[in-house]
C-alpha cells in the first residue's frame, strides 16, 4: 500500500483540513477578542503557536490512532512510521519558521523613529544623555482632592523654569504626565524617559499656604543626590519655583555645567494663579474648553500684566476651533480673542516663547504663513524644548506642502515629547503625505497600543484607504474597524457606499452623517467623489483651522484630489487662503507652478 493510500485510509488528510479550518477561526476570534480585553500582545502570539504546534500532532494522532465503537485505538495497519514522523518533524520546524520570521501581522512591533527612516526594526531603548531630568507629576497631599490642578501646575511651571537653564535636557510635559498614577520603580521610568535625573515630589495647599517637598533622583543607581522641604505662601509661588530650579542647578552644577541663575519674577496675586493653574489643566486635557478660557480672562483680570495668562488665553482661544462647533459669530468672536490676547502678551513679555507661538498661530489663522513661520522659528529659538511650538511648526510646513521639511520637524518633536499624541498625529499626516505603507502600519500599532483611547490609530488604515481611493482596501478596513470600535464606525458605513456609488444609499442619511461627523472625517469622502463645491462648503463651514489644510488633503489624495486642484473653485480658495503668496515667498511644492508673474496652476500631475 502507498503512502498516500495509508493516510487516506487512516484519514490524516481529513484530520488536517478540520484541524486548519478550527485553528484558523479561533486565531480571526482571538485577534479581535484578546484587544478588545487588553490582553499583553505575547498572549496572541502564544495563542498563534500553541495553535500552530497543535497541527503536527493532530497528524501523528490521526496517522497511530483511530477513533472505533469501542472508543481510541492504536492502529494495527501496515505503517511508512519513519517517513511519517520526519514529515511532522519538518513541519514542526516550518511552523517555528514561519511563527518567528513569515507572519507580517504578528511580528514585533516596529520602531516608529525607525519606521520615519522607512526601516523596520524593534522598539530600541531610550538614549540617556547625562545632561538630562524629567520633573515627574508632584503628588497632591491636600485634604482637597480637587486640589489636583494646583500640584500639577506646579510641576509644569518648575519644568518651564528648569527649561530655561543652558544645556539641560528638559523631558516636555505630556511625557512626563504620561507616568502620572502609575507607579514603577523610578529608575525604568527615567530609562524610558531617556534622562539621567528625576525631580519628584509632593504639594500640600492649605489656604494661602503651600508646603512643597522636592528631590532629586540619580536614575543610574535611585540615589537622592538632594532633598528639601519648602513652606511659603501662595503669593512668592514664583519665587519658590525659581528657588526649587536653583538649587537643582547648584546640585548639578559640578557634574553639568548648569547652574546658571534664573532671572527672578515677579510675585503674582494667588487668586489670579489660581486660576490660571485651572485654565492650563482644562487647556492640558484639552476639556472644557470654554470653561478654560473663562479662567484665563478670569487670571487676567486679576493680575492685567501677568503675560503667561494671556498668551495661554489665546491659545484656548485658537484650540477652540478644533474641539468645538462655532457658528461664523463664535467663530469670529474666537478669532477676536485669540488675537488680542497674543497681542497683550507679546507686549507685555516679547521675548517669550508663549508669546511668539501665540503670534504664530494667529497669522496662520489670517493665512499669513511665512508670517506664521517666522514667529515659530523665534519661539524655537527662545526656547528649543517648547514642543508646542515645534508641533505647529510642523503642522504649518505640511499645509503649504513642504512635506519632506514637516517630516524632519515631527521626528524632532516625537524625539522631544515622546508621549505627546499630537507628535505623532503630525507623523501620521506625513505618513499619509508620503503613501508610505512601512509607516502606516507601524503608526496604527503605535497609536493603538500607546494611546488607546485615541481614534487616530482606529481609523488610520480606513483612512490611508479612503485617499488613495482603494475601495477593496476601504471595504475591508470599515470591517475590522466595525469589529473592534463598532461606534467609530457608523459614520463610515453611511458615507464609504456613498462615495464608492453603490446602489441604495439614502441621501438625507448621508447629509446627516456628513453634518454630525466628527471635524474633518468627512471630507476624504467628498474628495472621492470629486466634489469641489461640497468640499469647499465643508471647509468654509469649518473656519480657520481646517481652511488651513486645503490643499494639504487635496495634494494628499491621489488621483482625485489632485485632479480637484485644477477647478476653478479650487484654484480662487488657493489664493483666499493665502497659500500662493506663501509659495510666491518661498518656494512652490511639487504639484503646483507659477504661471508668469499673475497665474499658477496645481494639480500638474493629474493633467498629465
Amino acid at each position: 500500500m502507498t503512502l498516500f493510500n495509508e493516510l487516506t485510509r487512516r484519514k490524516v488528510f481529513k484530520v488536517g483540513a478540520a484541524y486548519l479550518v478550527v485553528a484558523w477561526l479561533a486565531v480571526q476570534a482571538a485577534s479581535i477578542a484578546f484587544p478588545a480585553f487588553e490582553a499583553p500582545g505575547w498572549a496572541l502570539r502564544i495563542f498563534i503557536l500553541v495553535a500552530l504546534l497543535g497541527f503536527p500532532i493532530s497528524l501523528v494522532f490521526a496517522w497511530a490512532f483511530d477513533m472505533t465503537p469501542d472508543g481510541l485505538k492504536p492502529e494495527t495497519g501496515p505503517r511508512s512510521s519513519k517517513i511519517i514522523f520526519a514529515i511532522v518533524a519538518v513541519l514542526v520546524v516550518l511552523a517555528f519558521a514561519w511563527y518567528f520570521k513569515g507572519q507580517p501581522t504578528y511580528r514585533e512591533p516596529i520602531d516608529i523613529n525607525e519606521a520615519a527612516n522607512a526601516q523596520n526594526a524593534v522598539s530600541a531603548p531610550a538614549v540617556i544623555g547625562k545632561n538630562s531630568i524629567a520633573v515627574m507629576p508632584f503628588v497632591n497631599m491636600s485634604s482637597d482632592k480637587e486640589q489636583e490642578y494646583f500640584s500639577d501646575g506646579m510641576t509644569e511651571e518648575l519644568l518651564n523654569v528648569l527649561a530655561k537653564m543652558p544645556q539641560l535636557k528638559v523631558v516636555a510635559r505630556t511625557s512626563v504626565f504620561e507616568f502620572k498614577d502609575k507607579g514603577g520603580d523610578i529608575r525604568d521610568i527615567g530609562r524610558k524617559l531617556g534622562v539621567a535625573y528625576i525631580i519628584e515630589g509632593s504639594v500640600r495647599r492649605d489656604g494661602q499656604q503651600v508646603r512643597v517637598t522636592a528631590q532629586l533622583v540619580r536614575v543610574s543607581d535611585g540615589f537622592h543626590v538632594w532633598s528639601e522641604t519648602y513652606d511659603r505662601k501662595l503669593e512668592s509661588v514664583f519665587a519658590l519655583q525659581d528657588e526649587i530650579a536653583q538649587q537643582i542647578g547648584q546640585s548639578l552644577k559640578v557634574s553639568l555645567g548648569v547652574g546658571t541663575p534664573i532671572s527672578a519674577r515677579a510675585a503674582i496675586d494667588p487668586a489670579a494663579y489660581d486660576e490660571y493653574l485651572k485654565g492650563r489643566a482644562l487647556l492640558r486635557a484639552r476639556k472644557d474648553l470654554p470653561a478654560a478660557i473663562m479662567h484665563f480672562k478670569a487670571a487676567t483680570q486679576k493680575a492685567p500684566d501677568f503675560s503667561a495668562a494671556w498668551s495661554s488665553l489665546s491659545l484656548a482661544c485658537e484650540a477652540s476651533f478644533s474641539y468645538m462647533n462655532m457658528s461664523p459669530d463664535e467663530q469670529a468672536n474666537m478669532l477676536a480673542c485669540q488675537s488680542d490676547a497674543a497681542q497683550r502678551a507679546a507686549t507685555l513679555e516679547p521675548d517669550s516663547a508663549a508669546s511668539e507661538h501665540a503670534l504664530g498661530n494667529v497669522a496662520r489663522s489670517r493665512f499669513r504663513y511665512a508670517e506664521a513661520e517666522r514667529h515659530y522659528l523665534r519661539a524655537m529659538q527662545i526656547d528649543p524644548g517648547y514642543p508646542d511650538a515645534l508641533e505647529d511648526y510642523s503642522e504649518l510646513l505640511l499645509q503649504v506642502g513642504r512635506i519632506e521639511d514637516s517630516k524632519r520637524a515631527a521626528q524632532q518633536l516625537v524625539a522631544l515629547d515622546p508621549y505627546f499624541i499630537v507628535a505623532w498625529n503630525r507623523m501620521r499626516d506625513v505618513a499619509l503625505a508620503q503613501d508610505n505603507k512601512a509607516e502606516i502600519v507601524a503608526l496604527t500599532q503605535k497609536l493603538r497600543t500607546t494611546f488607546p483611547e485615541s481614534r487616530l490609530g482606529k481609523l488610520l488604515p480606513i483612512t490611508y484607504a479612503l485617499i488613495y481611493d482603494r475601495a477593496a482596501e476601504a471595504r475591508m478596513a470599515l470591517v475590522d474597524l466595525k469589529a473592534q470600535w463598532p461606534e467609530y464606525a457608523k459614520v463610515h458605513e453611511v458615507l464609504l457606499p456613498w462615495a464608492l456609488g453603490d446602489p441604495g444609499v439614502d441621501t438625507s442619511t448621508v447629509r446627516a452623517a456628513i453634518e454630525n461627523a466628527p471635524p474633518g472625517e468627512a471630507t476624504n469622502y467628498l474628495i472621492m467623489r470629486r466634489d469641489v463645491p461640497g468640499y469647499t462648503n465643508y471647509i468654509e463651514k469649518a473656519g480657520a483651522p481646517s481652511q488651513g489644510y486645503y490643499f494639504a488633503r487635496l495634494d494628499r489624495s491621489r488621483p482625485a484630489g489632485h485632479a480637484m486642484l485644477r477647478d476653478p473653485l479650487a484654484k480662487a480658495k488657493l489664493v483666499e487662503y493665502g497659500f500662493v503668496d506663501y509659495w510666491r515667498e518661498k518656494g512652490w511644492p511639487s504639484l503646483c507652478r507659477p504661471l508668469g508673474a499673475d497665474d499658477f496652476e496645481c494639480g500638474v500631475e493629474a493633467k498629465k
